[in-house]
């Protein structure tokens, strides 16, 4: 059953990112980014909402301060992945961000095995080793097909990573401390919905904080008024905005399947991340090549066998 939620994370992650890249030819100016994220955040908010009232979980809103700040590590984080992923696919191909993104996964990995102590085995690391040779031998390719953007490309994908990862372990953090058979559970078990509720508020709050500063010292540069809010927002989202509900539903649904897998299942971090951005790897390069014109090579092929080996190797050793 565990690999059913593993397979919706992935369909998910998917079209979120096929509509990501829709949306990035939207983001014709420096704030749009970050307009566009806040208003996705606070539709995964409207969800988490419904969800919290669905659980019956009203009562538990009033968190601890822990709880709280497990939430607000995967909301800031979730928040700087989402900001820094939407300028890196403008420098960078779809493939090459998920690439860079598979290489980030091991930080969960890692964190887990220093504060639980979760082994991190001979045969699953091979496999990991695969994926990560994968992502090179897809790297390679992406730099004969779509060209190198330098530096600053590489800055952005390396926040968006780091971001990523930061965001996963908040998941361990929130399995350990508040699931039903984590290392450090207490009594106090707080549901799923309310811990994604918590997460995309504090996104939200971090979205619309850097929104508001960025806009602000923009228009203080330009000497420039700032113009009216709500037509600025209503002209800005206009043609973007049905993507953004669905990238606001699928980034809901992959965070909160990845969640079943790892706190219902107990699917360990070591597993879980690389499985899934090896997934994406192979997923992502055939939507690249059937919606952007991305044709595969020899070399991209390849590099979406051996993720897939490794996927395979990870799982049954």
């Amino acid at each position: 059953m565990v690999y059913l939620f593993v397979f919706l994370t992935l369909f998910s992650l998917t079209v979120k990112g096929y509509c990501g890249k829709k949306v990035g030819v939207f983001a014709t100016s420096p704030d749009t980014p970050f307009l566009f994220n806040l208003v996705r955040i606070l539709l995964c908010v409207l969800i988490g909402g419904v969800m919290v009232l669905l659980d019956g979980a009203q009562s538990l809103l009033l968190a601890e301060e822990k709880m709280l700040l497990i939430c607000a590590l995967s909301g800031i984080s979730n928040a700087a992945f989402l900001v820094f992923w939407l300028f890196a696919i403008q420098k960078n191909s779809l493939v090459t961000v998920d690439v860079t993104l598979t290489l980030g996964s091991i930080l969960p990995a890692i964190l887990c095995a220093l504060f639980f102590g979760e082994a991190i085995s001979l045969p699953k690391m091979i496999g990991f080793g695969l994926i990560i040779l994968a992502s090179f031998i897809l790297s390679s390719y992406n730099k004969q097909t779509m060209g190198s953007h330098g530096i600053v490309g590489g800055i952005l994908l390396f926040f968006a990573m780091l971001g990523d990862g930061m965001t996963s372990f908040s998941q361990q953090l929130y399995r350990q401390y508040y699931t039903e058979g984590g290392l450090f559970s207490t009594d106090v078990v707080y549901p799923k919905s309310v811990f994604h509720f918590y997460s995309y508020i504090f996104s939200a709050i971090a979205l619309a904080t850097v929104l508001a500063i960025f806009v602000t010292c923009q228009h203080k540069k330009r000497s420039e008024t700032a113009p009216n809010f709500w037509k600025y927002t209503r002209v800005a989202l206009a043609k973007p905005f049905p993507y953004i509900v669905v990238m606001a539903v699928c980034l809901f649904a992959g965070n909160y399947f990845q969640t079943v897998a790892t706190s219902d299942y107990g699917m360990s971090s070591q597993i879980l991340y690389p499985v899934i951005k090896g997934g994406c790897l192979i997923t992502v390069t055939f939507t690249a090549m059937l919606f952007f014109g991305e044709r595969p090579t020899r070399r991209s092929l390849l590099g979406s066998s051996v993720a897939l080996v490794g996927i395979v190797l990870m799982n049954i050793i």
